[in-house]
C-alpha cells in the first residue's frame, strides 16, 4: 500500500484567529475576534491530564494539548486562537521544523466548556 503525501493528510479545516480591541461608544475598549487564516491542518491528541479538587475531589477541569500540522504561515503568534468546528483551542507554542518553512506544529489546548 503506497504512503499517502504529506499535504494528503492536511484534511481539516481550521480557522485561526486573533483578537482585536476596538473603541466602543463609551470610551472605553471591546474585545473580538477576527479570522487571521484558514488552512488545512492534520490534527494529532498530544496529552491529557485531569486536574480535581483537593478537598472535594470533584474534577476541575480536563485539559487536552493537541498538535495541529498546517503549511508554513508566517505571523501566526500564541495570543491566537484556533477553531475547528464547534471547539476552540488556544495556541501553546509553534514549531517549525528544521526552519525549512514548509509546515509549522501549533501545540494548542482545548477550551473545555467555552
Amino acid at each position: 500500500m503506497g504512503s499517502v503525501s504529506p499535504v494528503g493528510k492536511l484534511r481539516n479545516k481550521i480557522t485561526i484567529q486573533n483578537t482585536a480591541l476596538s473603541t466602543d461608544n463609551y470610551g472605553g475598549y471591546s474585545t473580538g475576534r477576527t479570522t487571521y487564516l484558514t488552512a488545512f491542518a492534520q490534527i494529532k491528541a498530544k496529552t491529557g491530564k485531569q486536574t480535581f479538587n483537593e478537598q472535594s475531589g470533584e474534577q476541575i477541569s480536563n485539559p487536552q494539548d493537541f498538535e495541529f500540522t498546517i503549511r508554513y504561515r508566517s505571523g501566526i503568534l500564541t495570543s491566537m486562537r484556533i477553531l475547528f468546528g464547534s471547539r476552540t483551542f488556544d495556541i501553546k507554542s509553534i514549531e517549525d521544523d528544521n526552519e525549512y518553512n514548509k509546515y509549522i506544529k501549533l501545540v494548542a489546548t482545548e477550551n473545555v466548556g467555552t
